[in-house]
């Protein structure tokens, strides 16, 4: 069998790349930034993997994209199909561990955890009075298995809960609210607070802004979603107009976080980068999912968590 040309992006989630490295019969390219990753790409590799996306990776003789993340905003769908190249995600792989990570954001707001660890680098004691969980109301904008585990946690933790999701006919969930995204104004107005779940909406369409804001007023937003949900000028506005009680963000409109962001000083915000669904058990989990399709790459068979030109997994 000829070995398989593969191309490992250089900044890969944990226990990818060791994954890939212990199926035999490939041939492995490990670059060190995305210039090399293109060279690799215009050698003749036939299989990318990777968690970012570049236009100049998009070789003559590149098949597979296996991707190492659940959104699809940044690939060409379209120049993809044209020339023949499958994409595969990596969805459901982090959903439970993107769910406890958007739990501990929604307590390390109540509790104040972000403001007592700032204390902590200035030996400051100080005691911080914090707010209950039981009985707040939780709005989960977003009910793919992450926000449904987030909707399993907070059954046990005693709190009220509303649902966004596109198609609430075809919700199975165990929430018993559940309403469309024309609700999400008055959904806002009734949340204490408002928790994002949910991919990036076509064309960078932002899904909080001032008006949403506003209606929640003296709440909380946590986003584990997209950066580009948030209209993040409104955001700083409403921290620091007093409006907004706090923000605990895993993504942001521009990643790194630019260090002249007014949201790396404030003490009511709680940032992390980008990695909520990080930890030592994904690269198995998606390891799973890149055996199944390395499979049917070489044999033929039926792909798993591949996207279709309209964005859909088949």
């Amino acid at each position: 069998m000829t070995e398989l040309s593969v191309v490992l992006h250089h900044k890969l989630p944990p226990g990818v790349a060791d994954f890939v490295r212990s199926i035999p019969g490939l041939t492995l390219h490990a670059p060190a930034d995305d210039e090399g990753v293109a060279s690799a790409l215009r050698q003749g590799a036939e299989v990318l993997v990777t968690y970012t996306w570049r236009p100049d990776f998009l070789a003559p003789d590149l098949k597979w994209i296996a991707g190492c993340g659940a959104g699809i905003e940044q690939y060409p769908l379209a120049s993809l199909q044209a020339q023949g190249v499958t994409l595969t995600t990596a969805a459901g792989v982090h959903a439970e561990c993107v769910a406890e990570h958007a739990f501990a954001l929604m307590l390390a707001l109540t509790r104040r955890i972000g403001e007592s660890v700032r204390n902590m680098s200035r030996a400051h004691w100080v005691a911080l009075p914090g707010e209950e969980l039981g009985g707040k109301k939780l709005a989960i904008v977003g009910l793919g298995s992450i926000g449904e585990g987030v909707a399993r946690r907070a059954q046990a933790w005693g709190l009220d809960m509303v649902g966004i999701k596109r198609n609430p006919a075809n919700y199975t969930g165990c929430l018993t609210d559940v309403r469309p995204p024309e609700a999400l104004p008055e959904v806002c107005a009734w949340a204490d607070i408002v928790m994002l779940c949910l991919p990036a909406l076509p064309g960078g369409r932002v899904l909080i802004g001032k008006a949403e804001l506003e209606r929640l007023g003296a709440g909380w937003l946590v986003n584990v979603g997209r950066g580009s949900l948030v209209d993040e000028a409104a955001l700083v506005d409403a921290l620091q107009q007093g409006r907004l009680r706090g923000a605990g963000l895993d993504v942001t409109q521009v990643e790194p976080l630019p260090a002249s962001s007014p949201l790396w000083a404030d003490p009511r915000v709680v940032l992390s980068a980008h990695n909520a669904g990080d930890s030592p058990g994904f690269g198995p989990r998606w390891g799973t999912i890149f055996a199944h399709n390395l499979d049917v790459f070489r044999h033929g068979g039926v792909w798993r968590n591949a996207v279709a030109a309209n964005g859909a997994l088949t």
